[in-house]
């Protein structure tokens, strides 16, 4: 695209037709503001424009509209075209679609940060997520739990249904966990069947157990695989920021921790790192219950 030193455009090739979709009739005379997307605020151009007027050009990423509306983006070039006295007569603009590339990064990421099977983050994505919670959690002053689920039963089903059931009982427990948290929680497929929840933005500690109920109300109810009804339970451990730890790692062991002493003492079950389990709690609230007035 050349425009004059107004900015109004006086050509384009046939390549320029075959990615914005107007014709050289439909955009003489125009400015290239009629491709704007609505992406780059002000500040943008005005940057643009500056690195321009000082060295005679800029490049970079820039997202543009075509003609049937469509957002796409670019990678731009724009030469200030001077005179032999140095006036600027013309802007040469050469770009080039970089949809496919942006496309491919986007799938080259998410293979490094993402379970290929639930599209869940992975474990090395969640700790990162996990470390910018604590980061933002720290800034704030407010509570981070972290719950660590380990599936119970998940190993007959696997070997009886075999592994492409298996498989079709993570992705739906995957879906479970979604639709059980909060849209701003994160969620992540550590590996086998151990999965994990940030919780982030809690005024207390039994805000976490609560969500740890959901969860296991939803697991627990039986999943349909090729017409034999599997069900699975889960083992939930929780750690909470700052109470229990204030490093990623260090949460991890604990919750890890808290979720082997639920799957040890009884599946289906959640419990803090050194606090009383679900079912403890509901014994001695059963013990409670049973005790004559007197003793209570």
């Amino acid at each position: 695209m050349i425009t004059d030193a107004r900015s109004r455009i006086v050509y384009v090739n046939r390549s320029f037709t075959r990615v914005t979709g107007y014709t050289l009739r439909e955009v003489s005379g125009k400015t290239p503001r009629l491709l704007h997307s609505g992406r780059q605020a002000a500040a943008f151009y005005a940057h643009l424009w500056k690195r321009i007027n000082a060295s005679g050009r800029w490049q970079g990423e820039i997202w543009n509209r075509r003609k049937n509306g469509e957002i796409y983006p670019e990678w731009l070039s724009i030469t200030a075209v001077r005179s032999s006295t140095g006036k600027v007569e013309n802007y040469l603009a050469i770009f080039s679609d970089i949809t496919l590339r942006k496309r491919e990064q986007q799938e080259l990421y998410d293979l490094a940060t993402h379970d290929a099977l639930t599209r869940l983050p992975n474990r090395f994505f969640f700790s990162e997520r996990f470390r910018h919670a604590l980061a933002r959690a720290k800034r704030d002053g407010h509570l981070v739990g972290l719950l660590y689920l380990d599936l119970d039963r998940f190993k007959p089903v696997n070997d009886s249904l075999g592994h492409k059931c298996g498989d079709r009982l993570l992705q739906a427990v995957a879906g479970r966990i979604k639709r059980s948290v909060r849209e701003g929680d994160t969620i992540a497929r550590l590996g086998g069947d151990e999965f994990a929840v940030i919780l982030e933005h809690l005024s207390r500690p039994r805000d976490a157990a609560a969500t740890a109920r959901k969860l296991l109300h939803a697991l627990a109810r039986p999943v349909l695989l090729d017409g034999h009804k599997a069900t699975v339970t889960a083992s939930i451990g929780i750690a909470v920021y700052p109470l229990d730890g204030d490093d990623v790692e260090i949460l991890f062991k604990r919750a890890d921790s808290a979720m082997y002493r639920a799957k040890t003492e009884r599946s289906n079950d959640y419990q803090f790192w050194g606090g009383p389990s679900l079912s403890a709690r509901r014994q001695a609230r059963s013990r409670s219950r049973r005790a004559p007035m007197a003793e209570r």
